[in-house]
């Protein structure tokens, strides 16, 4: 093979490869440019033989606000509005309320709640890469406390598809999501219902 054929090649293997990561990284930022997140959501946990599944939804504005619905094999809501997390139990009657503080920078709900600029001084987006129709995306917090490893986020048509990662515990999560919608969330929408009769824990320190 001559040298001008080498060089040549060597060009078109670049020319198929770097396209590859600028897309994935546009993917990357197109999401986290996104002010709103909603979806529906199957959550799977994994170690060894042992799998369980829980089902939810999750609406996130990048000002702070979330709420995390889960609907079996359990209820519960989690919820923040940027200063307090908020942890509603309607089986036990129980609220829980804490201070957020710095609760969730290595936590993969960061993702959707966190602006772009927080975003950049919590995690490393590493270079994307695909497999079939799906583009990957590996990430790692700067701050590691080992609690999460192996993060990815992917990709399908444009879309938030899945977060994988691994936890302290060694158990496999994979979060795929269904019905993503980055319109309008009003901020009544983060508010959830709570009875009378439900009992009050605060955390948090006057």
């Amino acid at each position: 093979m001559t040298k001008k054929h080498l060089l040549k090649r060597i060009f078109l293997i670049l020319f198929l490869i770097n396209p590859l990561f600028l897309f994935g990284n546009e993917f990357v930022d197109s999401f986290m440019e996104e002010s709103f997140f909603s979806a529906d959501f199957i959550q799977s946990t994994e170690k060894d033989e042992d799998k369980r599944v829980a089902t939810g939804s999750i609406q996130a504005s990048r000002d702070g606000f979330f709420k995390l619905t889960y609907f079996e094999p359990f209820k519960e809501t989690i919820a923040s509005d940027g200063v307090d997390l908020y942890r509603h139990d309607p089986d036990l009657e129980q609220l829980e309320i804490h201070p957020t503080d710095n609760l969730f920078n290595n936590s993969p709900v960061s993702l959707f709640f966190r602006s772009k600029e927080e975003l950049n001084n919590l995690v490393v987006f590493e270079s994307c890469y695909q497999e079939n129709n799906k583009v990957i995306c590996p990430i790692s917090f700067l701050n590691e406390d080992f609690s999460i490893s192996e993060m990815k986020i992917v990709f399908i048509d444009n879309l938030l598809s899945e977060i994988t990662y691994r936890d302290s515990f060694l158990q496999t999560i994979n979060i795929s999501f269904s019905n993503q919608s980055s319109l309008y969330i009003d901020k009544k929408d983060f508010e959830f219902e709570v009875s009378e009769e439900t009992d009050v824990i605060s955390y948090k320190i006057n």
